[in-house]
């Protein structure tokens, strides 16, 4: 009989259609690649990509193990045959960033350990223990990018597995596979959906059925992902869903993987994810286990693009805010919180009373304003989700400016905190825009931060969360020289206790 992997019950016919206790001989399964799972390497969850590219230069290495509970079992309707019962694989990949529109990435997977019951009363010979994998060379190439202010990201993967696998360790088909699929994805808030879609040609299996007749079977597999993963830089999770459809045959399998990625260090992360399989496939699990860590290193990405429309919606309209109607009381202060201020220190007014707020601020007549605008922020957070299209434009000014443009941050909050808490709040959001643009490539003397707490709200009296969300917000600035004119003195001082 000729049969594709996939087509469960033509090779137990063909295998168990025999009484297995008067099997006489001994073969070998036909060789063929029992793994069923594709990972992604490079940016996304581990199951399905989320149509980022990696920017030129960049690096990504992962190593995982996993563990599968009965890939292959096969039946004749009256006994079961656990071929292979119990696997472990492992699998090396790395992904690399050449251009702003490829990226190549390359996969080698291992069988480290497998059994199953004993073959030979159904006349197959045991099976090997070990063996490599099929290898499988990728390339990933980008259609759209939400960093160039388009909707979504969006790439295309193409890729060949090459015929080197272990065949009598079911790890390799007998020529060479291909692959193709498209892969798209967003941020919606603190999470990151995304989708996939494509097909797999791969090589069909022959096998003599107990007539000693050959039927075609199936040569291509449809294969369809859902994830949906959180963004951030500590623990975050992950969920995939991957189908399988075979046309030829109306088989179906599914594998739903659940788990968590977490940093271990500056670039390395460790991932722990499980899930059961469903479905009459070859090489769907019971369940798996996987378990890993990659790491990934990406140098500040090149801009190029600058959209002088949407700079304009980020000007602010407030260029003077009052601040609150009466408040006359010193706040408190972190020591490490800094300002920048022009002309005198401001210890005390020239009455000996308290000293005035800090206030914003304000572009004085030897400075050009170049960019301004607002970041907001949700509700005690002080996280950056995903790309800031106005954070990349400011990058994009500091570069194109002269020697001596600055870039003001200004960290604002609500008032539904106390005064400290505030004043902190605000200042980490200030300290994430800085990490941000340093990312990038911008020096750590270009970005002067400074810190208001709720002391300057865009709306003095919020009755609307979105009113509230006004208020919690991060103003950036991009100042040059002006030509000929002599700067006033700048001063970096803490306000008096």
């Amino acid at each position: 009989m000729r049969l594709h992997s996939s087509i469960k019950g033509a090779v137990a016919a063909a295998l168990l259609g025999c009484s297995l206790a008067s099997a006489q001989t001994t073969e070998h399964l036909p060789g063929f690649e029992l793994e069923r799972l594709e990972t992604n390497v490079g940016r996304g969850t581990l199951l399905v990509g989320n149509g980022q590219l990696m920017v030129p230069g960049g690096l990504s290495v992962s190593l995982l193990g996993h563990y599968q509970r009965l890939p292959l079992v096969l039946s004749d309707g009256v006994q079961d045959l656990q071929v292979v019962s119990d696997r472990a694989t492992a699998l090396l990949a790395a992904s690399y960033g050449v251009l702003p529109w490829l990226e190549l990435s390359a996969q080698v997977p291992f069988v480290l350990w497998q059994q199953g019951d004993d073959p030979s009363p159904a006349g197959l010979a045991p099976l090997s223990a070990q063996g490599i994998g099929t290898p499988v060379l990728q390339a990933r190439l980008g259609l759209l990018s939400r960093r160039f202010e388009q909707p979504v990201d969006l790439s295309v993967d193409v890729g060949v597995g090459l015929p080197v696998g272990t065949g009598l360790a079911l790890a390799g088909d007998a020529g060479a596979r291909f692959h193709a699929r498209l892969v798209v994805g967003t941020t919606l808030g603190w999470l990151q959906p995304s989708l996939e879609a494509g097909v797999l040609f791969r090589p069909t299996i022959q096998l003599a059925s107990t007539e000693q007749e050959v039927k075609p079977g199936a040569s291509s597999e449809v294969r369809l992902g859902a994830a949906l993963a959180t963004t951030g830089k500590g623990l975050r999770g992950e969920l995939g869903l991957r189908t399988t459809l075979t046309p030829q045959t109306s088989q179906v399998s599914m594998e739903l993987l659940g788990g968590v990625r977490f940093p271990l260090l500056v670039g390395l992360d460790a991932f722990v994810l499980g899930g059961p399989g469903v479905g009459g496939s070859l090489g769907t699990p019971l369940f798996r286990v996987l378990a890993g860590v990659s790491f990934h290193s990406e140098p500040p990405p090149k801009l190029v693009f600058l959209d002088e429309q949407l700079n304009q919606s980020f000007q602010i309209t407030i260029d003077k805010p009052k601040p609150p109607p009466v408040d006359d009381q010193v706040r408190p202060v972190s020591t490490h919180d800094l300002y920048v201020t022009r002309g005198e220190p401001q210890g005390s007014s020239a009455e000996g009373g308290p000293r005035e707020p800090l206030r914003p601020y304000q572009p004085s007549p030897e400075e050009r304003l170049v960019l301004r605008g607002e970041i907001h922020f949700a509700r005690g957070s002080s996280e950056l989700q995903g790309v800031v299209p106005l954070l990349d434009q400011a990058v994009l000014r500091l570069l194109e400016q002269p020697k001596g443009t600055i870039m003001i941050v200004e960290g604002h909050a609500d008032t539904e905190g106390t005064d400290t808490s505030n004043r902190i709040m605000s200042l980490q959001r200030a300290q994430a825009v800085r990490r941000y643009v340093i990312d990038q490539g911008i020096p750590w003397t270009q970005v002067q931060i400074r810190s208001f707490g709720s002391d300057w709200p865009v709306s003095v009296r919020p009755a609307t969360e979105q009113e509230r969300q006004l208020n919690r917000r991060v103003q950036v600035l991009v100042l040059t020289k002006v030509p000929g004119v002599a700067p006033a003195p700048l001063t970096t001082q803490a306000p008096a206790p």
